[in-house]
């Protein structure tokens, strides 16, 4: 194993380690982190690209000594309070000493991935309170804890608003609301796109408060992930995650997403491989180079790994009668993703099938470049029909940023020699996928362009483009 990681966690910090593994996946995610001996930076580390999480919990019993103010001041300070201090200290050193993050308490062992330049690094602060919500629901009616802005630590009981010793706004969650945001936003960029929106919502004048962060995340949902701009002041609507929850549409899509969990397993099986050093072809890849490849599967939005995730299983089933191959759309602007399905080795020679069908990749990598050159990252995806026996997988990675004129040129040749991705041998046709399925929101419309050659193998190139409205149920007032 190239790294292991702490296994020293209490009870909080082994439910926040679950949770953020499931949704940002084991390679970003990294708990129980020390910067001297004995000494711990904070309880979870997410570093993905220029972006880094800090996650701080803290698991308090709440005071019972009669004096309500008294009880929630003594829980503030030593879960909310303490959180944040131990976020700005653990902040402060990252940015000056990056190099001495460790995962084990005696420092043996440090960070495995590189963090980001000091300059380029966009740090997200959150605390985990956990242990106030049955008073808070006795006393407020509410299972939650409320969130105002202008609150300043804790004058007021049951709310979290601005603290004082951050360097930065700190997101809090609690007992509810980090499962539920952690399985309804459960990618990177689907969690980093919420942080950032909640904290343009709060420097805002006119958003007052919100009875609890789960009508947080339900308003920022409901509105097709965005928080609308208002002329005048104005609260989030209590309860109205329930609202959300109740909706046909939003369950439907829900079930829409299980699907997307394919291209999870996708990246955590090559990087399970990558990490016991038991790829076939690869573990000699360094560290950095194998995380800059992953970063972008992993960079997808859970509603993109829906697309590709059914794009790919419904080629497998194709490729049971013939092989296939597909340029797939990618989010991220630079990428362009090329998946080759074979038909299995049919019971002859597997190992002459593999180099065969790798070498097709190759190929096909090539000509993705030339169909599309503004493209700088080509990620290639070789595997087998669905049901086939012994199956296997290959995986390219094409970095054409330093790419010369001649490089170019041997791509288009590929591309119009074989017949990959040509023009000629395209067949337009159009899809759609939408997110809430039978939502009125208008979602992603996609040009789907086959190609049929000689060899009865079907090309294919996606092209994605999302379009971001307003999104409600049938009856909103439901």
């Amino acid at each position: 194993m190239r790294f292991r990681k702490s296994e020293g966690l209490n009870g909080s910090e082994q439910m926040l380690a679950e949770l953020c593994e499931r949704s940002f996946l084991k390679l970003w995610t990294y708990p129980n982190l020390f910067r001297k001996p004995g000494k711990e930076l904070t309880d979870l580390l997410v570093v993905f690209g220029n972006d880094v999480i800090i996650f701080s919990a803290k698991a308090c019993s709440y005071p019972d000594s009669g004096d309500a103010d008294l009880d929630w001041s003594r829980w503030f300070r030593l879960s909310i309070a303490d959180s944040a201090k131990q976020i700005a200290k653990a902040e402060r050193s990252i940015l000056s000493s990056p190099e001495k993050i460790f995962l084990d308490a005696k420092c043996l062992e440090r960070l495995p991935i590189a963090l980001p330049a000091a300059d380029d690094m966009r740090v997200h602060r959150v605390c985990v309170a956990l242990g106030a919500l049955d008073r808070a629901e006795v006393e407020t009616g509410i299972r939650g804890l409320k969130i105002k802005p202008m609150v300043l630590n804790d004058e007021e009981r049951f709310t979290v608003g601005t603290i004082e010793k951050a360097s930065g706004w700190v997101h809090g969650f609690d007992d509810v609301s980090l499962p539920l945001v952690l399985s309804e936003l459960s990618t990177i960029n689907d969690f980093i796109h919420y942080l950032n929106s909640k904290v343009a919502l709060f420097v805002t004048a006119h958003f007052k408060y919100a009875a609890s962060e789960t009508d947080i995340v339900a308003y920022y949902l409901w509105h097709g992930r965005t928080f609308p701009a208002h002329d005048h002041d104005y609260f989030i609507e209590p309860g109205l995650w329930a609202k959300i929850e109740a909706s046909k549409e939003f369950l439907a899509g829900r079930e829409a997403n299980k699907i997307s969990q394919f291209w999870d397993g996708l990246t955590e099986y090559i990087t399970d491989y990558y990490l016991k050093e038991t790829l076939e072809l690869g573990n000699e890849v360094s560290m950095s180079d194998y995380e800059r490849a992953a970063r972008i599967l992993a960079g997808e939005t859970r509603f993109h790994r829906r697309i590709l995730s059914k794009a790919i299983v419904e080629r497998r089933e194709i490729a049971r009668k013939n092989e296939i191959g597909a340029m797939l759309p990618s989010q991220q602007a630079d990428v362009s993703y090329v998946l080759y399905v074979g038909r299995g080795d049919q019971g002859k020679d597997h190992e002459a099938y593999r180099k065969d069908r790798a070498q097709i990749l190759q190929l096909r990598c090539a000509a993705a470049k030339a169909a599309d050159p503004q493209k700088r990252f080509i990620v290639g995806i070789a595997m087998d029909a669905s049901g086939v026996k012994g199956s296997s997988e290959d995986f390219v990675f094409i970095d054409t940023g330093e790419w010369t004129a001649e490089q170019i040129e041997k791509a288009q040749k590929v591309r119009t020699e074989l017949g990959y991705f040509t023009e000629r041998t395209a067949v337009l046709s159009r899809i759609s996928e939408d997110e809430y399925p039978g939502s009125r929101r208008v979602v992603d419309v996609r040009k789907l362009a086959d190609e049929l050659s000689s060899l009865t193998v079907s090309e294919s190139i996606e092209l994605a483009g999302m379009l971001k409205e307003e999104w409600k149920p049938s009856d909103p007032e439901a």
